[in-house]
């Protein structure tokens, strides 16, 4: 079946001439390739005591569209104030409905309600606060995946069952973003499991013991049962897991070849973040200062899975209650 339609004036219209000429709904159903359930319910919403008249139809559709939910944020200011001000920090309509039942509002709206007000509103052009920047509502594509580099490594199926279970801090992902001008000077993003804490790390070389010392250096701070695992795709820029596991005492694993969806939390933070760090964004520029700022503006988003907690709250709650105890 095709993509349902409204009726048009024009569906009205020859409905209406139909009827004059006495043919049954379900012929007219066929005539207008529509369900004759779409014709009924035509029929029971805007007939007028003196029979179906087409204008006077299209008058009720009418009034009722624009008494949809889509305008419901146009009738409460406060909260089309609460939305807009939260699209400005790059919050998702996902997240600022989430959010608000989270914080038990007295107004609320539901994220489908966030996005067609987005899309009929179009005078206001809210539709550049969101992270596809797309007048249009459209599928995201998968990024490239990439190719095996090297032989004997741990995989991914290798990995204790415990760690999907999300239950344990301390399992982290790890990736690059790439830019283009440029094939040596990558970010590296490491996204922890359980809370989705994200760090963002710059790379001047595409080198591995440098890369992998970058990582090192990022996770001295935190205790060392802070970092259990780390997983990576297998990128030439992971190879010498040797050297991070001597130094952090943790495992590494590896996604199976064309499989980067294997480390998903990774592959989701990667697309939140190209919408600040597209693929024409000149690297050279940003400063790792920089990085560290979108990486706590990141920590302090809403997230769903998360049970619209952020990332921070829950890190904070993670560390004040597990620190001292983990095994």
């Amino acid at each position: 079946m095709g993509k349902y339609t409204q009726l048009s004036i024009t569906d009205r219209q020859r409905l209406y001439v139909f009827l004059e000429m006495g043919v049954s709904v379900t012929e007219i159903a066929q005539k207008l390739s529509r369900n004759r359930s779409t014709l009924y319910r035509e029929l029971h919403r805007n007939q007028e005591p003196e029979g179906y008249l087409p204008g006077l139809a299209q008058q009720k559709a009418d009034t009722r569209t624009g008494q949809s939910r889509g305008r419901k944020l146009e009738k409460d200011p406060a909260l089309h104030e609460y939305v807009i001000r939260a699209l400005k920090k790059g919050w998702s309509p996902e997240q600022i409905s989430g959010r608000m039942r989270f914080q038990k509002i007295n107004y609320y709206a539901c994220h489908e309600t966030i996005y067609q007000h987005i899309y009929k509103s179009r005078h206001e052009n809210l539709y550049h606060y969101l992270a596809n920047k797309k007048p249009k509502r459209r599928k995201r594509y998968s990024r490239k995946e990439q190719r095996c580099r090297y032989g004997a490594i741990r995989l991914i199926t290798q990995r204790s069952a415990e760690i999907n279970t999300r239950k344990r801090f301390g399992h982290w992902e790890g990736d690059s973003i790439e830019f283009k001008g440029t094939k040596e000077k990558t970010v590296t993003t490491l996204v922890e499991r359980k809370t989705r804490m994200v760090y963002l790390i710059k790379n001047n070389r595409k080198y591995s013991r440098g890369i992998m010392n970058n990582i090192k250096n990022k996770f001295e701070s935190l205790p060392k049962k802070m970092l259990r695992t780390l997983t990576f795709d297998q990128g030439c820029e992971f190879a010498d897991y040797p050297h991070l596991e001597y130094q952090n005492e943790c495992k590494v694993y590896y996604c199976q070849a064309h499989s980067p969806w294997q480390k998903g939390s990774n592959e989701n933070m990667n697309g939140r973040l190209r919408r600040y760090l597209p693929r024409e964004v000149e690297i050279d520029k940003v400063t790792q200062e920089e990085l560290n700022l979108l990486a706590e503006k990141m920590n302090r988003l809403p997230r769903k899975c998360l049970g619209f907690k952020t990332p921070n709250e829950l890190f904070i709650q993670q560390h004040k209650n597990d620190c001292r105890t983990w095994d």
